[in-house]
């Protein structure tokens, strides 16, 4: 059985009790009667004219409208729309010349064929059917405007979980070459890289699941991934990194810092052969967090050669997150390749 929508009921209860009154003023005008005097008979008789109109509306609303103007059917749509006006004028007559105006108003005459009194009717029904439809139009109206945007938040999301999820794999894919590169070397390091790898991918795979994490998180990933590239490249690599934070608790989207350090090393020591230098910089303050990576490139690298699928991923999802609330700037800067972020962050 379906469950009574206590809600949308109050609604309906709250339309026709204001309609009674707004209608027993107006009525009250037209017959030139003291409003305080005439108001409870002229809302009393209101009551005795509303089932033609409540049983008129929602005909309309919930048989005629959904099954003929959906189908394409407005011969039979009007031709019932008609049907009904008349039917419920006949109702309407009929219940204020036989019960009302008999038992209520004897001292009234009350003529059910009067021309007039047929005319006052039909706009009276019209005027109601049209106050109805306009009010149900407009609720109509902003349904849809929030379906539609419960829609596009939907697309987002999977758009935003499709981008993390080729994160992951894209970071898995060059933390894994490292490795390769140590085994081959039969480095006694390759035990400690596993481990400092384990530490990263829970990070990835159980930490990054909420929509928010702490600033200090994404930074402490940030350590262990650096920790993980030395013991790769040795004495070749030099990481120079400062931080400067006013609230590591700062709530931030995650992965979106590690790409830019990931990309770093993959264009920087992988992409050289000589000494790499890769200089990082974070600072917090007032929320607005500055994050710049810095790595030597190859002189006969691209100018813009260092930006790979990652960079383009984290700029979607900033896109996607942030709107407007953040500025990144990616480019070669004479030997160097720069990428620096500012955003946004919320306390």
């Amino acid at each position: 059985m379906r469950q009574l929508n206590w809600y949308r009921i109050g609604l309906h209860v709250i339309f026709w009790s204001v309609y009674i009154v707004l209608n027993a003023i107006l009525t009250s005008i037209y017959d030139k009667q003291p409003l305080p005097e005439n108001l409870p008979m002229a809302m009393f008789s209101e009551c005795f004219s509303l089932p033609p109109k409540i049983a008129m509306v929602y005909f309309v609303f919930y048989y005629i409208i959904p099954l003929y103007l959906d189908r394409n059917k407005v011969g039979t749509l009007v031709a019932l729309l008609v049907a009904v006006f008349f039917l419920s004028a006949v109702f309407y007559r009929l219940l204020l010349g036989l019960i009302f105006f008999p038992v209520f108003r004897p001292d009234h005459a009350f003529f059910i064929m009067n021309p007039l009194g047929w005319v006052l009717t039909f706009f009276d029904l019209f005027i109601t059917l049209a106050a109805a439809t306009t009010i149900k139009m407009i609720r109509v109206h902003y349904k849809s405007i929030e379906f539609e945007q419960e829609l596009i938040r939907e697309k987002l999301q999977s758009e935003l979980s499709f981008l993390r999820a080729q994160t992951n794999p894209h970071f898995l894919f060059n933390t894994l070459n490292n490795l390769y590169v140590l085994a081959r070397k039969k480095s006694d390091k390759t035990p400690d890289a596993i481990m400092m790898l384990s530490k990263i991918m829970r990070f990835v795979l159980y930490d990054c699941r909420a929509p928010r994490i702490a600033v200090a998180e994404e930074i402490k990933v940030i350590h262990d991934y650096i920790e993980l590239e030395k013991l790769r490249y040795n004495k070749r690599l030099t990481v120079e990194y400062q931080e400067d934070m006013d609230n590591p608790h700062a709530a931030i989207a995650p992965l979106l810092l590690l790409p830019f350090v990931e990309n770093s090393f993959k264009h920087g020591a992988s992409g050289t052969t000589g000494d790499v230098i890769i200089s990082i910089e974070t600072s917090l303050k007032n929320n607005r967090l500055t994050f710049s990576v810095k790595n030597t490139l190859d002189p006969d690298a691209m100018p813009n050669g260092a930006g790979g699928i990652g960079l383009r991923n984290v700029q979607r999802q900033l896109d996607l997150l942030y709107g407007e609330h953040y500025e990144l700037k990616t480019g070669r800067e004479g030997d160097y390749y720069v990428a620096e972020l500012k955003l946004e962050l919320e306390g």
